[in-house]
C-alpha cells in the first residue's frame, strides 16, 4: 500500500490507500512535511469486501477504498473530541451554520440558495461529510475530502453557531426546537462507530453539541426565499 498524510479539523491521518483517486480526493488536506500522524487509517482488503457485501448498489472500487477511509477515520476521531456529522455546512462572515437532514431532502439545494441570496458573504465550508469539534471556545465545523457527489468543500474551520433540522414544506417557516423534540433524528445523522468506547465518546459530543448549539426547524420550498427566512431567523447568531 501507499500512504500519504490529510489533516482534518486539527488532526493529522496517515492514510494507506491502493487507488490514485483517494489521495486526489484529499488533495487539497494534504499535510505539511514532517507532520506527526495521531493514527491510521487504512482501507483493508478484509473491510472493502465488508463495504461491497453491504452495498446495495456497486459502485468502483476505488469508491469503496474512499468510503472506507472515511469510515476508519470516523472510527478515531471520537477519542480526540471530533466526529463525523451527515451535514451541509456554510461559513457566514466567519460563523457556521450546519444543515443536517435524511439523504435526498434538498440540503445542497438549500446551502445553493443561500449564496445566491447573500453572494460572497457565504462560503461553503462541506456538502456532506463534515467533523464536528467540541473545543474549549465553542463548537467548530470543520471540512473534509468527503464532500457528496457535488463535492462542495474548502479547507476550513469555522466556529459553529446553528444547527438546522431541514425537512421539506409548502411554506418556508423556521422555529427554535429543543433538541429533544428530533433527537432521534439529529442522532442518526452522527456517525457511530462499532466500538464502545468510541460510542459513547460519540454521545458525549452529542450531548455537548446540542447543549451548546442552538437548534432549529427548517420547514422549506426550494425557492430563494427559504435561504432569506432561515437568514432573518438566524441574523442575531452570526
Amino acid at each position: 500500500m501507499r500512504q500519504f498524510c490529510i489533516t482534518v479539523a486539527g488532526v493529522t491521518v496517515e492514510i494507506h490507500h491502493q487507488y490514485d483517486a483517494v489521495r486526489l480526493q484529499c488533495e487539497d488536506y494534504l499535510s505539511d512535511p514532517g507532520a506527526a500522524p495521531r493514527f491510521i487509517a487504512a482501507a483493508t482488503q478484509e473491510r472493502m469486501a465488508a463495504e461491497m457485501a453491504d452495498l446495495q448498489t456497486p459502485i468502483p472500487a476505488d469508491m469503496v477504498e474512499s468510503l472506507c477511509i472515511l469510515r476508519a477515520i470516523a472510527e478515531q476521531m471520537p477519542a480526540l473530541g471530533r466526529a463525523v456529522f451527515h451535514g451541509a455546512a456554510i461559513e457566514y462572515k466567519g460563523s457556521g451554520v450546519l444543515f443536517t437532514a435524511p439523504s435526498g431532502t434538498g440540503k445542497s439545494t438549500h446551502i445553493a440558495l443561500w449564496r445566491r441570496a447573500f453572494g460572497d458573504d457565504v462560503q461553503i465550508v462541506n456538502g456532506d461529510k463534515p467533523l464536528l469539534w467540541c473545543k474549549e471556545d465553542g463548537v467548530w465545523v470543520c471540512s473534509t475530502p468527503w464532500a457528496g457527489k457535488e463535492n462542495w468543500q474548502r479547507n476550513v474551520n469555522v466556529p459553529l453557531r446553528a444547527l438546522c433540522l431541514l425537512e421539506r414544506g409548502r411554506e418556508d417557516t423556521m422555529r427554535p426546537i429543543d433538541p429533544s423534540e428530533v433527537l432521534g433524528r439529529l442522532l442518526s445523522q452522527i456517525y457511530l462507530p462499532r466500538g464502545a468506547e468510541a460510542a459513547a465518546a460519540t454521545l458525549e459530543l452529542a450531548d455537548a453539541l446540542l447543549t451548546r448549539i442552538p437548534v432549529f426547524l427548517l420547514s422549506c420550498t426550494p425557492s430563494i426565499h427559504a435561504a432569506e427566512v432561515a437568514f432573518d431567523t438566524l441574523k442575531d447568531l452570526l
